[in-house]
């Protein structure tokens, strides 16, 4: 990973071999290869940027496609990988959290994990394999109209619905010993989509009575999906088109769009957001059509995002395109770009206040609380175990035994909602530490290449604007939630990484920069 390209080597005076050029007008058989392998590489990033806001394993198999032709490039090519940047902090970062699963009291559990860990894998193809601005260009604009697109999905969720919510119906009827509740959202009766209050009764009414079917819901708050067995007579008899069973057209309570959690959600976002935003403001006069483009999906993703009443988020989106605006533009626009962040802030506020019915810190809201319980629980154990952590995943199976009182008094398994507090309570300091050194090490890295592209390539320079911002919202919103631990999450971050370590070495190559 951190050996250079060795230099072409001339074949002046190398023989002529099978399936090599030897003359003029011969094409190398080789050659072939490798520039079918690069266009098949960058096809699987081009997938990777459409499926990233919407599916997981379409995201995570579509790099894992583009890891294995790289590999075989490298084979095909005979050729040495470039100089990766930020090699150091990585490998430690990676090693240690090996380390760490190896001392783990359960191996196994901790292992799975490590996947998450590799994710910085996508940064090391991505980068490996961009040539030219205008592949960056294509993938980061593919990413936004994507991100838009999951936007725009939300939007119609709150208008046209999930499903149909089960607002009240009498207790200890039979569609509660079905095992259903009032909220909870029908979106299947009998294999048949339900949207609306009339296709539920039409779809009962056209069933067999007493022949059980399989009704799929979402449980109310949460969406989480589900399934039970219930005949049609068990609806009627339960008051369905009375006045005793009340139904609505089922909505999100809080947005989670296309990844299934509202956070991940809000955080996928945040970072394709603050792309948007920073190739906005980077475009110069006489690219209107683009300005409006990005601009339009900034604030469809924004709109979104205040959907999802999560507010670390949408700080980390203000914040961070606060500070693209301050490097990329001045004088009445950087005046202009500041009014409509703090117009967003403020507007987010007031949002999630009469949303939520929280403050925006509110010890008395039980996420707060069960925060708080997590944090001071991690500490403790981040003492008694300094140097390599109780291993990953291994709170699920010990909270009793370590006395996790979040888990214990709110029966729920999660995490310790911190990205920084569960690297030093899974790994250790020394991990933590490593991590700490690839963000500072990122964040300066990010800095010297947008001053290098100032004068070279103004898209390029936003990108690169864009990618910190990105980070920087994801550092901030590191502080209560535990994002690296999001597979999806995890991707964003290192695919832009890999964009500006792409970028970076373009600089030094003639031709590279061919976007201006």
């Amino acid at each position: 990973m951190a050996l250079a390209r060795p230099a072409p080597v001339s074949n002046a005076s190398a023989p002529a071999t099978s399936g090599h050029s030897s003359g003029i007008g011969i094409v190398s058989t080789d050659s072939r290869w490798v520039r079918s392998l690069d266009f098949a590489i960058f096809g699987a990033l081009v997938l990777f940027a459409i499926t990233l806001p919407y599916s997981i394993k379409g995201a995570e198999r579509s790099w894992k496609l583009a890891l294995v032709l790289w590999l075989l490039k490298l084979v095909v090519d005979r050729s040495r990988p470039y100089k990766q940047p930020l090699a150091g902090p990585l490998l430690a970062y990676v090693t240690l959290s090996a380390i760490s699963t190896v001392l783990s009291p359960d191996p196994y559990l901790s292992w799975d994990r490590m996947k998450f860990v590799c994710l910085y894998l996508v940064g090391i193809v991505v980068a490996q394999n961009l040539k030219r601005v205008s592949q960056v260009r294509w993938l980061v604009v593919i990413l936004v109209l994507s991100g838009f697109s999951a936007a725009l999905f939300t939007a119609w969720q709150y208008t046209y619905g999930v499903g149909v919510r089960l607002v009240d119906f009498p207790p200890g009827s039979r569609l509660s010993h079905a095992g259903l509740q009032p909220e909870d959202i029908v979106t299947t009766f009998n294999a048949h989509r339900i949207y609306t209050q009339e296709q539920l009764i039409r779809a009962v009414q056209t069933a067999t009575p007493r022949s059980a079917v399989t009704v799929e819901y979402l449980r109310w708050r949460a969406l989480r999906p589900a399934a039970t067995s219930a005949t049609p007579e068990d609806f009627v008899q339960s008051g369905l088109g009375t006045p005793a069973m009340k139904l609505a057209r089922g909505k999100p309570v809080r947005a989670q769009g296309t990844l299934g959690h509202y956070v991940v959600f809000a955080e996928m976002l945040m970072q394709i957001g603050c792309m948007a935003w920073a190739l906005m403001i980077a475009t110069g006069r006489g690219q209107l059509g683009w300005r409006v483009f990005f601009g339009i999906a900034f604030l469809g993703i924004t709109a979104a995002m205040f959907a999802t009443e999560t507010r670390a988020a949408i700080v980390g989106l203000v914040v961070g395109c606060l500070l693209a605006l301050l490097l990329l533009i001045r004088g009445i626009r950087r005046t202009t770009a500041i009014v409509v962040l703090l117009a967003i802030l403020a507007g987010a506020i007031l949002w999630i206040q009469h949303s939520r019915r929280i403050e925006w810190v509110d010890r008395k809201d039980i996420g707060t609380q069960f925060r708080v319980l997590m944090w001071e629980d991690g500490i403790r154990l981040v003492r008694e175990h300094p140097w390599f952590g109780v291993g990953m995943e291994t709170v699920r199976v010990h909270y009793r035994e370590w006395n996790i009182r979040g888990f214990i008094q709110y029966n729920v398994q999660s995490h310790f909602h911190s990205t920084f507090l569960q690297i030093a309570v899974e790994r250790g300091i020394p991990a933590l530490l490593a991590w700490l050194w690839f963000s500072v090490a990122y964040f300066v890295f990010l800095f010297r290449l947008i001053w290098r592209l100032r004068t070279q390539s103004r898209f390029a320079c936003g990108v690169a604007a864009g990618a910190l911002a990105g980070f920087t919202a994801f550092t901030l919103s590191s502080v209560v939630h535990y994002n690296l631990g999001e597979e999806s999450l995890a991707m964003i971050l290192f695919f832009y990484y890999g964009l500006a370590a792409a970028m970076d070495r373009m600089t030094a190559t003639p031709g590279a920069l061919d976007v201006g």
